[in-house]
């Protein structure tokens, strides 16, 4: 039974890697700003969900003061507006501050939709804030990363070499056995 198991599992061979997309510190000074990050390359297949971290620095200190998110055109919601039932994020509060200290968000984003996501190899990401953030340098700080799994088929010719280096171990084994 050993052997049948060992013989599927090479037949099926599949690499799981953890993967890490990274969006690079950036700031902006004018007001209202929009941040974007395009065409990130990414991996195409990815088992589980994605976790995208965010760490912004910027005038958010009251509720007209906000971002907009997006992953390719898919909503993460409103962020740093004092409303935390608008978005994904886990921000404290949902608020922001004068530019005093960086927060930091964790956004679960499920597999099904990031999947779709990234299925072109692509991931454009934009961090759009309100016109009302125009103060203390605007947004002095915005970084963030998205970690997942990233799945990967062997490719078939490899396959095939290890089910026959498989199998010539299977019989040398037996002949060992036999012997």
């Amino acid at each position: 039974m050993k052997k049948i198991l060992g013989l599927a599992s090479l037949l099926f061979a599949v690499n799981c890697n953890a993967a890490l997309i990274t969006f690079e510190t950036t700031s902006a000074s004018n007001s209202g700003a929009l941040i974007s990050y395009d065409d990130v390359v990414t991996p195409t297949t990815i088992t589980g969900d994605a976790i995208f971290t965010l760490n912004v620095n910027g005038d958010f200190n009251s509720s007209y003061e906000y971002a907009d998110l997006l992953l390719d055109g898919f909503s993460l919601g409103r962020i740093l507006d004092g409303n935390s039932s608008n978005d994904l994020f886990n921000f404290t509060g949902d608020t922001g501050n004068q530019s005093q200290s960086t927060s930091t968000g964790i956004a679960t984003i499920s597999e099904s939709i990031f999947s779709s996501l990234i299925s072109d190899g692509f991931l454009d990401f934009s961090f759009d804030a309100s016109s009302s953030v125009n103060c203390c340098g605007t947004i002095n700080q915005l970084s963030g990363s998205i970690s997942f799994t990233e799945t990967t088929s062997v490719p078939e010719p490899l396959q095939i070499g290890l089910l026959g280096l498989g199998l010539l171990g299977l019989v040398k084994l037996r002949k060992k056995n036999q012997g």
